[in-house]
């Protein structure tokens, strides 16, 4: 009888076996279904990154300013030149490649509670599911699952005590994107209780510079490579690209993305080209001889909350499709006033929560750290100007890994879903399907719910009031400051 029973324990793990990886098949079929799509982004922008790259020698093309993205995704493109495969899903391979890592890394938190049971593997394959992920990759050919995945690789060296790879796994994540940041309040928060020994921080400078070095080997000036993110966040204030390397204006070498209708609107002075001429024509083409490119023709910026693009000094200019507090603005209130008071704002959020982390008693939980992740991944965006609607994307996964650590909570992951979705259908479908202020709305009541969520956790027994009951058990992540690398 108890051969019987472990034969048909056997066999019921093969067959579970099978099932997950018929879906996790079904989930890379789904994105091949969606490489057909071409989105305004890539016509304007990465289809001429890659060709610009292909027709300059691919890694030595990385000598030259043609992009305003970051040296490690333009020499992972490069790399994808040198085969024998179109350019379009080349772009999208290597965004869909990430996914699998973010699928991994998920799969690997969630086991920490769960063991190797079923719960981390349908974890892992949700995720692969959320419409925002195969969307971002395979439909849209953006890569913010690759920064995410970083991420989300420090978040489970934090929870598996390795403070060292937490750090190189951050510095990885900020190497590519520059919303990186939004988990950065995270490893500031272990610092102040000193589980973060100091001398680990020294890693991220050193990691991201090794990052740079196959421009400054191809002849890239270090000047050049180091202001790459000044340029996107200071560019924003001028109208030309967005913070943290939105593509807001166009440039004559890269044209601009359409506006939050999709339509062709009027265009307006395009950002600073690398060396270009004047371009004229949908979004400018432009030349590479030297002046600033004028984006003259459609496409020339990206509309803001319907509005006009280019460098917009309204209050709409402040939001580009993002379901933030910046929707509930009118047209008319003054851009810069509220821009700065969104910057303190979010300053101020990240300071007051780091202090109440800070004074609590309790020990720092996977729970807890949880927590903390997801509000700053939501509040910070919410608060920041110039958003798009893809810098929710790292709170998409955290609710993920949200719902399934809490499984009373599943909720906040579907309306999160829902919340993006709804914010990138302007782009996508041209079209408003939900007004998006009702989905800032929803995205404050979120942010409201886990963080009320996080401070009963941290200042009311969790037995008595704890919105999950099953939690108060969760292991301290880091038991003394002397953890190793």
């Amino acid at each position: 009888m108890l051969l019987q029973t472990r034969s048909f324990r056997s066999t019921g793990r093969i067959f579970i076996g099978i099932g997950l990886a018929l879906l996790f098949g079904l989930a890379i079929v789904l994105r091949i279904s969606l490489y057909h799509i071409e989105t305004s982004d890539y016509t304007a922008f990465l289809s001429r990154w890659y060709a610009y790259i292909q027709t300059h020698g691919g890694l030595a093309a990385l000598k030259d300013n043609f992009s305003n993205y970051n040296i490690p995704y333009l020499a992972l493109l490069a790399l994808t030149t040198y085969l024998p495969i179109p350019q379009l899903i080349a772009i999208k391979t290597l965004s869909v490649i990430f996914d699998g890592v973010l699928a991994l890394f998920t799969y690997l938190i969630l086991r920490l509670k769960y063991g190797r049971g079923l719960a981390a593997s349908v974890g892992a394959l949700v995720l692969l599911f959320a419409p925002t992920i195969f969307i971002n990759s395979s439909a849209w050919g953006q890569c913010d699952a690759i920064y995410t995945a970083f991420c989300l690789g420090s978040l489970y060296f934090l929870l598996k005590q390795r403070s060292g790879w937490a750090c190189v796994f951050f510095a990885l994540a900020l190497a590519f994107k520059l919303q990186a940041i939004f988990f950065a309040p995270v490893l500031l928060v272990l610092i102040l209780k000193r589980k973060l020994p100091l001398r680990y921080l020294l890693l991220i400078p050193l990691v991201f510079a090794l990052m740079l070095t196959p421009a400054l080997l191809a002849g890239r000036s270090v000047t050049s490579v180091l202001s790459i993110y000044v340029q996107q966040v200071s560019s924003s204030s001028n109208g030309g690209a967005n913070t943290f390397g939105a593509n807001g204006a166009g440039s004559g070498f890269a044209g601009g993305r359409p506006g939050a209708s999709g339509q062709p609107h009027n265009p307006g002075p395009g950002a600073t080209n690398s060396n270009g001429q004047n371009g004229n024509g949908p979004g400018g083409t432009g030349s590479f001889n030297g002046g600033q490119a004028n984006g003259n023709g459609t496409g020339g910026s990206r509309q803001f909350n319907g509005g006009q693009g280019a460098a917009s000094t309204s209050a709409s200019s402040l939001t580009l499709n993002a379901p933030s507090f910046y929707q509930w603005l009118p047209s008319d209130a003054p851009a810069d006033y509220w821009k700065w008071t969104g910057i303190i704002l979010a300053a101020l959020f990240i300071l007051v929560l780091s202090i109440l982390l800070l004074l609590h008693k309790q020990q720092l939980t996977t729970a807890i750290l949880l927590k903390v992740t997801l509000v700053f991944a939501l509040a910070i965006p919410f608060l920041l100007p110039e958003m798009h609607e893809r810098y929710f994307y790292l709170a998409d996964v955290v609710s993920i890994l949200y719902a399934f650590s809490f499984p009373r909570a599943f909720y906040v992951a579907i309306i999160m879903q829902l919340c993006s979705l709804l914010s990138y259908a302007p782009y996508l479908l041209h079209t408003q399907l939900i007004p998006l202020s009702y989905v800032a709305g929803a995205v404050l009541l979120l942010l409201t719910i886990v963080l009320i969520d996080l401070l009963r956790t941290l200042y009311i027994r969790p037995s008595a009031t704890h919105l999950h009951a099953d939690e108060h058990a969760s292991p301290p992540i880091i038991a003394s400051a002397s953890v190793d690398g």
